[in-house]
């Protein structure tokens, strides 16, 4: 397909999902789907969540139109209604999490049987040749995906940032495959949705009167889109880039999931124990505003997302890729708390006061 097709589900995906921003509003607030400040939650007032409904009806409704085969649409449809479904209910009443966790797993087996997206191929990230996931392929692709899903999920502490993040994904995923690909097209389709739903949360002034937050809908959503959208172009023997490279793209999200998870497990907490131990808790900390570790942290995935554009268009080893991706993982916390403790940055910050609430 050729960018003019793609096109009409772009503007479909954008109109319908800020159409819908401004029609489930009043609903959310009816029936109580919004988010309250107080302890840990920091901003001013009732916000309503239904950034992952209006981006789950955009995201469907620009699919629906650009041709995709039915089987894999429907069994999409059927994976991301679950997800959105158990996310809002989780928005409104907070539900354990084996609750979260088999919805999860049913959605990916979904995936796999449905949409016949699978990890079968990791690529060659240690320099011996390519490693293949064979019998153990379904415990792979299930440990990914939930390893994603929770990543953006526990990434979106912040407005505007767990949208930017998948933008970025989204886009260098689309920069490798073109519009052409069909995985490519759906990647365009899910940057407008995204897009429309930052309208009402980008961290400015203008939006505050309907400023409106994702939810554990959109953000679950969003790191389920970027599984399946990258398993199209990694995998199978139609991939245009390695999984090792394509990594890179959601860099950021992963690199906070694990320190978290692996901070937590040391001190004897569940991995999902919420805390204020994620990346952009550290740059508050360094009296960063929400504008401003907003625009950090999404510069640094731009950048992490390049790098793995940039090996991939230079066809730099998987092994290499791999190893830096490894060592700025394991450094990237070290690195944001340098950025945090900057005596020039906090200047600047105090001379560019931001008082966007969060």
């Amino acid at each position: 397909m050729s960018l003019n097709q793609v096109l009409p589900s772009i503007a479909v995906a954008l109109i319908v999902t800020i159409a819908f921003m401004f029609a489930f509003r009043p609903v959310a607030k009816r029936v109580g789907l919004v988010d309250k400040p107080g302890g840990r939650k920091l901003h001013e007032g009732d916000v309503p969540i239904i950034g992952g409904l209006a981006m789950f009806v955009g995201i469907l409704s620009g699919l629906s139109i650009l041709g995709l085969d039915l089987n894999f649409l429907l069994s999409i449809f059927v994976a991301s209604l679950l997800l959105v479904a158990i996310g809002v209910i989780d928005d409104k009443y907070p539900l354990p999490a084996a609750a979260r966790m088999t919805t999860q797993v049913a959605v990916v087996l979904i995936m796999i049987y449905g949409a016949d997206l699978y990890l079968a191929d990791m690529g060659n990230p240690f320099g011996f040749g390519p490693i293949t996931t064979g019998p153990f392929m379904l415990m792979f692709t299930v440990l990914v995906t939930l390893t994603m899903i929770n990543a953006y999920n526990m990434v979106d502490g912040i407005d505007g940032l767990a949208g930017s993040l998948t933008m970025v994904a989204m886009v260098a995923v689309a920069a490798v495959a073109g519009a052409n690909n069909a995985f490519g097209a759906i990647a365009l389709v899910i940057v407008a949705s995204v897009f429309g739903f930052l309208l009402f949360n980008f961290p400015v002034k203008w939006n505050r009167p309907v400023r409106s937050f994702m939810g554990d809908a959109g953000s679950t959503l969003l790191g389920f889109a970027i599984v399946w959208v990258t398993l199209g172009v990694a995998q199978g023997e139609a991939r245009v880039i390695s999984p090792v490279h394509a990594l890179w793209f959601a860099a950021l999200p992963i690199f906070d999931c694990l320190t978290c998870f692996v901070r937590r497990a040391l001190q004897g907490k569940s991995p999902f124990t919420p805390g204020r131990d994620h990346f952009h808790h550290t740059l508050r900390r360094g009296g960063l505003g929400v504008r401003q570790k907003l625009g950090i942290l999404t510069g640094m995935q731009l950048i992490y997302a390049m790098v793995g554009l940039t090996g991939h268009f230079a066809g730099v080893p998987d092994y290499v890729m791999f190893a830096a991706w490894s060592a700025l993982g394991l450094s990237q916390r070290v690195i944001i708390c340098r950025i945090a403790d900057s005596r020039s940055l906090r200047r600047w910050t105090q001379a560019n006061p931001n008082k966007v609430v969060e």
